[in-house]
Formats: C-alpha cells, structure tokens, sequence
C-alpha cells in the first residue's frame, strides 16, 4: 500500500558440509498507489551474491481472489570476487484463500535474470504456500528453484514457522533441503518488519 513498508533480514546457516552460508535482506516501500521501489541483497559466504533495486507495478484491477505484478530489477552480481551488471525481471501471481486451518495464501514468481559475462539467462520459479491461523504459529512452505542453460536446474525446499513478536514484528524459523546441500540442512532464522 502507498505509505507503507516491509523488511525482511535472514539468514541461513548450513555448516562446513554445505555451500556456504547464506545473507538475506528485502525491503520494499509503496511510493504510489501503483509504484512500488525494493532493495534485495544477497550473499553466500562472502563468495557470490547480487544486489539490485526494483520497481513493482500491479497488473490489471484489484478486483476478485487473484493479484498480479511485473517487477523489473537493476543492479549487479558478484562472481569470483568481482562485481558485474544484471538485470532482472518478474512477473507474480498470488491471491488468499480460506482453509479448515485458518486463511491461507499462495504466491508464484517467475523470473529471467540476465547477467553480464554468462552467456544465457537464468530462469527461476518460486512458490510460497502460507496458513494464518489466528492464533498460533503461521506454517509457510517455500520452494525456490532455478535453471541455468549448461549448468542444470536447482531448488531448494523450506518448511518455516513466522511467530508474532508484537504487531508488525514476525520472527521466521525453519529448515532448508537444497540440491546443493545434499547431505545436509540448512537452518533458517529472520525477521519481518512491517512499518
């Protein structure tokens, strides 16, 4: 909504055995009723990770169950220790619904990433499935998964918990199963902040 914001901080911890540990943060701000800027970072062990700024514009009228976006993302990634441009753009899907549990929502984001020096674009679908069961821990089911063009396909899978801490404060707790991480898990902990 215009006027109003989100952060989110996380990390995942996966221990010697696995590709490193993992640095989230998502912030995002509604400008206008229509315009919404972000900032997302990421970093795996001080080894790789992007940072971009976006803008989101909904897509079609608020009307019915289902919402839509097109984000379109600019900044640069990190690769044997060198930064380089990326562009990044998606599109989203999502919408609420109601269960024997309580409200639910599910959301879908497909993405193409475009960075300099790879030859082909990374192709990327995510999946949130969440229940808010009031009161009571809120269970999320996150599946992120990724296909680069000569390098095979990846995805990682991740039951959390989000705990109210007051009002607008959520804490976030879970495992992470990735296909890089075959003998292992990771453990996930963060923080939403809405203001």
């Amino acid at each position: 909504e215009e006027g109003r914001g989100f952060l989110s901080l996380t990390g995942i911890l996966r221990g010697a055995t696995g590709p490193g540990d993992e640095f989230g943060l998502y912030a995002d701000y509604g400008l206008a009723p229509r315009l919404t800027l972000g900032l997302e970072v990421n970093a795996t062990s001080g080894r790789a990770g992007h940072a971009l700024g976006f803008i989101r514009l909904p897509l079609g009228r608020r009307t019915g169950h289902m919402r839509y976006a097109l984000e379109l993302g600019l900044g640069g990634y990190r690769r044997f220790g060198t930064w380089r441009p990326m562009v990044k753009s998606t599109l989203s899907a999502g919408r609420g619904f109601g269960s024997r549990w309580g409200p639910g929502w599910l959301a879908a984001d497909a993405a193409i990433e475009y960075r300099r020096d790879l030859p082909d674009p990374t192709y990327k679908l995510d999946m949130t499935l969440g229940l808010s069961p009031d009161p009571g821990p809120r269970p999320m089911l996150q599946l992120e998964t990724a296909y680069l063009p000569g390098a095979g396909f990846t995805w990682s899978l991740t039951p959390a918990l989000l705990v109210n801490a007051g009002k607008r404060v959520s804490w976030v707790a879970g495992f992470e199963r990735k296909s890089a991480n075959p003998t292992g898990l990771g453990l996930k902990l963060g923080l939403w902040r809405r203001f």
